[in-house]
């Protein structure tokens, strides 16, 4: 019925919420969840599993590659919790980027195949980044409108790399000698551009259309009142501070006006972490604990909306085949 949506945050190694709530989904409907909407929009690590979704790959096999590769991609410590700690982990990132993207390269290969370009996707796909070379955000998508004729020859695992570079994280990644930086940086959540898609490039009335929205969990980024308010490099940076800001502001932002835009429409699912859960979480924390704490939290979230009668409807909806404008094989 209508138009659907499904939307992924941003996070990093939180990402492992958003793909074991999919494969939680995907095992209680037994389907692929990717066949129930008409596009997929996803930034970041979302954009990563927009893209394997959209390939056909099932959420569970994402979800085991988060937990096989996570300590390859990221850190395998726990957060510091000295200040030294948090000193020397910001210094790490200070002349270079504190990870390679090989590891991440392999991973989504392993996910969506060596060679396989956009324009073999099986589902529509909006993926916002930012290229840096031209000084202005740039929107990955499907051939879904006559006007997209580009992007269909790119590879999938450059584009994931060009909408996952988070600053100090990952390196720049680079597209046709263009560069790339994370599309968090102004889309972690991309509800409000696959909201314009559906409007303007598919013509949807907005009273046609659904959305489900997953997040990455949200930590409190709400600040004390400390004596010190002249915040430098290590304030702003220690405990991913800034980072924390910019994701959990911007989800709540966007959460607030879709739910305003499509009212009964509109459903996020999200967690909060505890200030205890929050010691041992982070963008790039890997390990062994975090993940049960993610996993946890994800499960947590199935169990409380199980039976929503909106997650229902949309999980019982078959999206029909997308039109694709143009072809690899005629223009390759």
């Amino acid at each position: 019925m209508g138009f659907q949506i499904l939307t992924l945050s941003g996070g990093g190694f939180l990402g492992l919420y958003t793909a074991t709530l999919l494969a939680e989904l995907e095992e209680r409907w037994k389907r692929s969840i990717a066949t129930s909407f008409d596009l997929i929009a996803g930034t970041s690590i979302g954009g990563i599993i927009a893209l394997a979704l959209a390939a056909g790959t099932p959420a569970s096999k994402i979800k085991a590659a988060f937990e096989d590769n996570g300590k390859k991609i990221f850190s395998k410590k726990p957060p510091p919790k000295s200040r030294f700690g948090s000193f020397w982990d910001i210094l790490l990132s200070t002349s270079s980027s504190k990870y390679k993207s090989s590891i991440l390269r392999e991973t989504v290969e392993e996910l969506v195949g060596v060679n396989t370009r956009i324009g073999d996707l099986r589902h529509a796909v909006l993926i916002p980044s930012i290229n840096l070379s031209k000084g202005r955000p740039q929107i990955f998508k499907t051939p879904h409108h006559p006007d997209f004729k580009l992007d269909l020859h790119l590879k999938v695992s450059d584009v994931a790399l060009a909408t996952s570079a988070a600053p100090t994280f990952f390196p720049l990644a680079e597209i046709n000698d263009s560069l790339f930086v994370d599309g968090g940086l102004y889309a972690n959540s991309p509800d409000l551009f696959a909201l314009h898609e559906a409007t303007h490039f598919f013509k949807i009335p907005e009273q046609d259309i659904r959305m489900l929205s997953i997040g990455t969990t949200t930590s409190q980024f709400s600040f004390g009142h400390p004596a010190e308010k002249d915040f430098g490099i290590y304030q702003w940076f220690a405990g991913q501070r800034l980072m924390n800001v910019i994701i959990a502001s911007q989800q709540q932002s966007v959460g607030y006006m879709l739910g305003h835009r499509l009212s009964n429409r509109y459903l996020r699912l999200d967690a909060n972490q505890s200030k205890e859960q929050e010691r041992a979480l982070g963008l790039d924390i890997a390990t062994d604990e975090a993940q049960k704490l993610v996993r946890a939290l994800a499960s947590a979230t199935f169990q409380d909306h199980i039976n929503d009668t909106l997650l229902k409807e949309m999980m019982e909806n078959q999206a029909p085949q997308p039109i694709f404008y143009h072809h690899l094989s005629k223009q390759s």
